[in-house]
């Protein structure tokens, strides 16, 4: 039998191997941590969503890839299917909302408050964004050798890393790729759990955003 220290020798390395953080004992997080607090604000005050009280809960952070289909399924939700908007990214350019069919519901006011109140439900993660060039290969290596084998030992089925020159140049366009384009969770705590686990940038990057354009409600 083996010694308990080589057990734990043993887990700790297999995690490494997989590109997760080894679980320690302790209870989970529950609460937001700075990223996710950041992302909420930037959202708030795009959309000046203090006053869309009440508020809807988010659950996750969005990549740039997943941010418009989630706030359109947002939008169409909250007003039974008589809202559509259209997101341009990066930086929520060019958004634009309209009634859907011929009715006269929701108002302009009635369709802002629901905007407002789904961007920050959905808040976009896109400090990807932000990192310099000189740290492009340190970022690819990492979504290649560390976090792509950290989430898919989750169970997401992250898809193959695109070639290095192909990824650069998305991000270039400002229309990046990312591993966590295949992360859904359903809960705040499914979410804590992965992005714990599997942070989505190296902790030697380090980045803030820049302030999102308000949103011209008026």
């Amino acid at each position: 039998m083996k010694p308990a220290g080589a057990l734990v020798a043993a887990v700790v390395v297999l995690a490494a191997l997989a590109g997760c953080t080894p679980v320690t004992a302790g209870p989970p997080r529950a609460r937001p941590d700075a990223v996710e607090l950041a992302a909420v604000q930037r959202m708030t005050t795009a959309f000046n969503a203090r006053r869309a009280a009440p508020l809807l809960p988010w659950v996750q952070l969005w990549t740039s890839n997943q941010f418009p289909t989630e706030l359109k399924n947002c939008v169409a939700e909250q007003s039974h299917g008589q809202l559509g908007v259209d997101v341009q990214l990066p930086l929520l350019r060019g958004l634009t909302y309209g009634i859907i069919g011929s009715g006269s519901e929701p108002n302009e006011a009635e369709a802002s408050l629901i905007i407002e109140r789904c961007a920050v439900a959905t808040p976009l993660d896109d400090r990807v964004l932000s990192v310099p060039q000189k740290h492009w290969q340190a970022l690819y290596s990492y979504d290649l050798t560390t976090l792509k084998p950290c989430l898919v030992a989750h169970g997401f089925p992250v898809g193959s890393v695109p070639a290095r020159h192909d990824f650069e140049s998305l991000l270039n366009a400002q229309h990046p790729w990312s591993p966590y384009d295949a992360v859904t969770v359903t809960s705040r705590s499914a979410w804590y759990r992965i992005s714990d686990a599997c942070p989505a940038l190296p902790a030697t990057i380090e980045v803030t955003p820049p302030a999102l354009e308000p949103f011209p409600f008026g």
